[in-house]
């Protein structure tokens, strides 16, 4: 059996495009499926296509057949095609649109959908006068660049820029002006949108391209240091003869190139530390300090400077000079001036220090001490301190010294004068023979000169001299004739106006006896006539009691006789009984005699013998004649009588001529004779003769 199937055939009549709306705002990349097409009943199944018109609506040839991208389902007759698509940027702007057939012609949709296409802001672009410029540039500080940044998208980004201090300039084109002294600043060009899809939330978004500037900048005025201390001042303060080291640091971008010190004699040291070994004097030291800057725009090469100028102000200690040693007078005021030369700084202290017992007794460059006493003697020293503050360093306190001796002196002092054994007696009395030690102490500055004179006699015999405090002497075996009597101790120093004197007498038992400074005259020749004086003088101990222990006697006839006094005789004893006279006037001729004087004490006695002589011209020879004895022919004998000689030893002188003659002969008769022959005479020739006595 055969069967027949019929098909009603029903021709499509229309599409409609949905969402019924004229432009459709999608995200780029991102895919929608919200766009169908639907289309009428018919039969067989309708079928639909895509487009994408990227030109014209007129233009069919710039269709782009998207089916593929579209899923269909037909239900009851009814197709209806959803388009699945994911847009690109190149899609902005374009139109889709479908058409629909079951093979009795193409019904193509009666709209079109506009795809807007919506695109997140491209990279900005940043650029300076056209010329698109990388991530980073060069820019010398306190230069002015314009800048404009660019950015695509849909829709169009907003453009506004961020500046390093979170500012915002909402502008496309700014003018950028680097006045920070940093090394880098980044500028941030931001583009942002707001993303609006059909359907969908707003969507904001953004992209942002940051520009580093580096800023280049030359060299700041170099920071120097001495160790870990900051050079403040063009002015290093430095230690004269220590070393420096100086290093400095400036901040440029780019670094430094070179850093070059100009030393005070001209010459170059490179390198950002100088060294000095020694610091000598004040000098000035420069540091230049240089960068070469290349910048992104003109000029592109540029050579930065800076330098400092350091003046060396150089720190020394006070100089202290000698003092001489001082002397002063007790009592008296010491007044010293510190000879210093001034150090710097020549803000300076003085101490005066009394050595000996550590004490400080001014602070003054001059020092002035009243009322100076031997206490006071001693070493003194002057300090002079400056307190140094170096550059970079701590305080620190310099001095210098000198030291010197104080000598106190004064005026030399008796202090004691005595004899061993005899303290604090100023009259002693020994026996003779006796030993005698003299000690005499001083007190005096310088030492004094010290004398012990025995002053018996007034003679100022010095026993011993020296310059010491102290001298002694010994007077061994005591002698009352040369060592009784006044002894001196003297004393004295440069300081002394008088000398100084202390006296001890001293006493020596004896006998009396003849003193040997004034010595008796045994033989005493005087005139008849004329008066004479036998003068005896002793030394004796105890002093003779009364007048009485003097005895004179004369011999007459070879007899003793006690003289006493007469009108011519006188008798004298002094007043202190060691001398006595016996004084004769108008002697005459029995008083050319010998005599005595005897004299004691409670010792014993001493006794002395005189003799007074006649003392004048000889007595003309008497009974002066020719002999009668016989003779020869040229020989006669002359005799005479002599005379008186006057107390003194005669002798005669014999002239004789002949009697015609004019010349006489004369003969020296030394003998104490009586008669001489007179020889050489000439026979036959008379003589005439004289005859005379001297003595």
């Amino acid at each position: 059996m055969s069967s027949l199937t019929l098909e009603h055939s029903v021709p499509v009549t229309f599409v409609t495009l949905t969402p019924d709306i004229q432009t459709i705002s999608v995200l780029q990349g991102v895919a929608t499926s919200v766009i169908k097409c639907i289309s009428s009943e018919g039969r067989p199944a309708p079928s639909i296509k895509w487009y994408l018109d990227r030109k014209t609506l007129s233009n069919d040839t710039n269709h782009v057949d998207i089916t593929s991208r579209s899923s269909s389902e037909t239900t009851g007759g009814v197709t209806t095609s959803t388009l699945a698509i994911t847009p690109t940027a190149e899609d902005h702007g374009s139109t889709i649109y479908c058409n629909v057939s079951n093979g009795y012609g193409q019904i193509i949709s009666n709209r079109r959908i506009n795809l807007d296409v919506l695109v997140f802001p491209s990279r900005p672009t940043i650029q300076h006068k056209s010329v698109i410029i990388s991530d980073t540039m060069n820019v010398i500080l306190n230069s002015t660049v314009s800048l404009e940044c660019n950015s695509s998208g849909n829709p169009k980004p907003n453009i506004s820029w961020i500046l390093s201090n979170r500012s915002v300039i909402n502008n496309k084109a700014i003018n950028v002006t680097l006045d920070n002294r940093v090394n880098t600043d980044v500028i941030t060009c931001r583009a942002t949108s707001a993303l609006q899809p059909t359907y969908g939330t707003i969507i904001p978004t953004y992209n942002t391209t940051d520009l580093l500037i580096n800023i280049l900048y030359s060299p700041s005025i170099p920071t120097c240091s001495i160790g870990d201390k900051l050079i403040t001042e063009n002015t290093i303060r430095a230690i004269t003869n220590k070393p420096l080291n100086i290093n400095c640091t400036s901040k440029s971008n780019p670094p430094p190139t070179s850093y070059s010190w100009t030393l005070p004699d001209g010459m170059k040291h490179d390198g950002q530390q100088l060294t000095i070994p020694r610091v000598l004097s004040n000098s000035q030291y420069t540091l230049d300090v240089t960068n070469v800057m290349n910048s992104t725009f003109s000029p592109q090469v540029i050579t930065g400077h800076a330098n400092s100028i350091f003046t060396l102000d150089i720190l020394f200690p006070d100089a202290v000079h000698n003092i001489e040693n001082k002397t002063v007078l007790r009592n008296q005021t010491l007044s010293v001036t510190c000879p210093v030369t001034f150090g710097n700084p020549p803000e300076t202290s003085f101490s005066w220090i009394h050595v000996d017992i550590s004490r400080t007794v001014g602070r003054d460059q001059g020092l002035v001490l009243p009322n100076m006493q031997t206490i006071h003697e001693g070493f003194y020293k002057c300090q002079a301190n400056n307190t140094m503050t170096p550059t970079g360093c701590c305080v620190l306190p310099a001095y210098d010294e000198t030291m010197f001796y104080v000598d106190v002196q004064y005026a030399a002092n008796i202090t004691r004068f005595y004899a061993t054994g005899f303290e604090n007696v100023p009259n002693i009395t020994v026996n003779e023979s006796q030993t005698v030690i003299l000690q005499c102490d001083s007190d005096g500055d310088p030492l004094a000169s010290m004398l012990l004179i025995n002053n018996t006699r007034s003679e100022n015999n010095l026993i011993r001299g020296n310059y010491n405090n102290t001298i002694s002497a010994s007077i061994s075996h005591a002698r009352c004739e040369y060592d009784m009597g006044i002894y001196q101790c003297r004393a004295n120093n440069t300081h002394n106006k008088v000398q100084q004197v202390r006296e001890i007498e001293i006493k020596i038992r004896c006998a009396p006896r003849s003193s040997p400074f004034m010595p008796a005259t045994p033989k005493v020749w005087t005139k008849t006539n004329s008066s004479v004086t036998l003068t005896y003088t002793i030394v004796a101990y105890p002093p003779l009691s009364s007048s009485s222990a003097f005895v004179w006697r004369k011999k007459v006839n070879e007899e003793w006789f006690i003289v006493n006094a007469t009108r011519r005789l006188y008798i004298q004893i002094s007043q202190d009984r060691l001398q006595t006279n016996l004084s004769i006037l108008q002697v005459q001729d029995d008083d050319f005699t010998n005599y005595t004087v005897k004299v004691n004490n409670d010792i014993g006695t001493t006794e002395q013998t005189f003799v007074i002589q006649a003392n004048g011209q000889p007595a003309i020879p008497e009974h002066f004649r020719v002999s009668e004895d016989p003779v020869t022919d040229n020989t006669v004998i002359v005799e005479w009588k002599p005379g008186f000689n006057g107390g003194e030893n005669q002798w005669f002188v014999i002239g004789y001529k002949q009697e015609t003659g004019n010349n006489w002969t004369y003969k020296t008769i030394f003998e104490d004779i009586t008669r001489t022959a007179i020889e050489g005479l000439v026979a036959g020739t008379s003589y005439q003769f004289k005859m005379f006595a001297e003595n």
